[in-house]
Formats: C-alpha cells, sequence, structure tokens
C-alpha cells in the first residue's frame, strides 16, 4: 500500500474542520443542548443540564485529529492535504429512563453525519465515513446520567 507523507502543521490544521463541524452539527441538530469539548452549553454555563433537578439530555461532541498527510505533491498553494480525524459523540440522558431515547438520538446523529460532505471552502472540504454506536463497552452510568457513545471517521481535505 501506498506510504504516506506527513504534511506540515499538526493539530492546528484541523481548526477550520472543526468550525465546519461544528456549524455542520448546529444546523442539522436542535433536540436537546450539544456541548463541545472543554466549551460550555449553550447559554454559557458549564453546569450539566437539569430540569427543575432532574437531569436532562444533552450530547457532548469532542473531535480527536490523527496526523495529516500529504495526498498530492505540487507547488505551494496547489498540494493537497488529508488530515484523518474520529468525530465522537457522548450522548447523555437521565439515568433509569431506559436506553432507546439515547438510541434514537444516535440514530439522528448518524442520519446527518454519516457518509457526509460539508463544509467547502476555499480548497477544503470535510468527509465523514461509516458512523458508530458501541454496544455495551461504551455505554455507562455516570452518577445519575446513562451515557451512549458513538463516533464516525472524517477527513478533513484542504490545500497548501
Amino acid at each position: 500500500a501506498g506510504h504516506r507523507r506527513r504534511g506540515a502543521g499538526g493539530i492546528g490544521v484541523l481548526g477550520p474542520a472543526i468550525t465546519a463541524i461544528k456549524a455542520y452539527v448546529a444546523a442539522n441538530y436542535s433536540a436537546s443542548p450539544v456541548r463541545w469539548a472543554n466549551e460550555p452549553f449553550p447559554g454559557g454555563s458549564y453546569e450539566l443540564p437539569t430540569d427543575n433537578g432532574v437531569p436532562s439530555p444533552f450530547v457532548e461532541v469532542e473531535v480527536i485529529g490523527g496526523r495529516n498527510a500529504i495526498e498530492a505533491f505540487s507547488v505551494p498553494g496547489n498540494r493537497v492535504f488529508i488530515h484523518p480525524a474520529i468525530i465522537r459523540f457522548y450522548i447523555v440522558v437521565p439515568q433509569g429512563t431506559g436506553i432507546d431515547a439515547a438510541i434514537a438520538t444516535a440514530d439522528v446523529f448518524a442520519a446527518f453525519m454519516e457518509r457526509k460532505e460539508f463544509g467547502q471552502s476555499a480548497g477544503q472540504t470535510v468527509r465523514t465515513g461509516d458512523f458508530s454506536t458501541y454496544d455495551g463497552v461504551a455505554s455507562y452510568e455516570d452518577g445519575n446520567r446513562f451515557v451512549l457513545m458513538a463516533s464516525v471517521p472524517a477527513e478533513f481535505y484542504y490545500t497548501n
């Protein structure tokens, strides 16, 4: 198989991809609050959402980047790089409410995240692969909440 050389830059080149992913998720999902890793919930609070003291559902999202690789050699400005990533979703529902609501939320994310292309801008695009909801291993109780983990691989294509 082809050997890929490591491209210029590191995790920082994912900035435009993360911006595109955030916009894409916001345009396609609003059923419960979405919190991005190390950021507050919508409205500015870091407190977990509740409704009259009862835990409320929410989704936390993180983007985990890998090493970018040059895909097409050319003069600077026309070289194509691919930066792989995993977009991970932690789907949180109140403990004791069953798994159905978490699975239904995962299905919503799968419908708009699986095998999509978005964020096209100035030689950049994000492409996603097959969505996965993990069975058993990644489902866990966290205090008074139940968390279901799901993810989709992504590739950020850009020119440099």
